[in-house]
């Protein structure tokens, strides 16, 4: 089984989800999921739920980002500690990537072929990527297959709506989408039913094969969205 992690926005999860895709336990809370003390009672409630204990756990992975600073960093360190506990293997996902998987399986998904996960970078600012899907369909996990059509940008709130009209038909959705609703334009589809990535998406995503997913603990790190990790939106200036 693997156990998952994802905190990089307000609504932190935990889950331990099957080799087949199948969810055992999930354990979501919001408000202020940065204290590691909440996280762990996440991860113990949904190993509970699951009926499993950590000595079950074959990997532990978790949502890399980008989105919020403090509860990447404590993602990525419980991850890596929970692993070295268990003596597992530890690996990682981009959020956006497991966001937008997540809203391709989606109903508002289920016809579309291009999808724009949204993530709250604070600052009046959104972590975007955009998602095409695949032409050889679903993975063996059964979760959408998905290739990156545009990566990870900083695009400013003011630019939001020029951004996604470049896109119609696209579907959106996340924090992002949540905080700016009345700045989507009326060509893109937003799906009301995924206001933020989880803990399953990231699972999920790691099952699918993910060719951006990291494994190891030197390789697992926070990708935090801005400097080197992002693509400035043009006209938005220094991210």
């Amino acid at each position: 089984m693997i156990l998952s992690l994802e905190t990089s926005t307000a609504a932190s999860s935990a889950a331990v989800v099957a080799a087949s895709g199948t969810v055992r336990g999930e354990s979501r809370q919001s408000g202020d999921p940065l204290q590691s003390r909440r996280l762990l009672e996440g991860v113990h409630a949904a190993l509970g739920e699951a009926g499993a204990s950590l000595a079950d756990v074959s990997t532990v992975v978790c949502g890399l980002g980008p989105g919020a600073f403090t509860g990447l960093r404590i993602g990525v360190a419980t991850a890596r500690a929970l692993a070295q506990a268990a003596g597992v293997e530890v690996g990682g996902v981009p959020t956006l990537e497991a966001l937008a998987r997540g809203l391709a399986a989606g109903e508002a998904g289920a016809s579309a072929t291009m999808f724009v996960p949204l993530v709250d970078g604070r600052r009046n600012e959104v972590f975007a990527a955009v998602y095409r899907r695949a032409a050889h369909g679903a993975q063996p996990s059964g979760w959408p297959a998905l290739e990156l059509e545009a990566p990870l940008a900083v695009v400013r709130a003011d630019e939001l709506t020029a951004f996604l009209s470049d896109r119609p038909g696209a579907v959106v959705g996340g924090d992002g989408a949540v905080l700016y609703a009345d700045l989507l334009p009326p060509g893109v589809v937003r799906d009301r039913a995924v206001a933020a990535p989880t803990a399953v998406m990231v699972a999920r995503t790691w099952l699918a094969g993910s060719s951006h997913a990291t494994a190891g603990f030197a390789r697992t790190l926070p990708i935090y969205g801005r400097g080197p990790d992002a693509v400035p939106r043009r006209g938005a200036g220094a991210a």
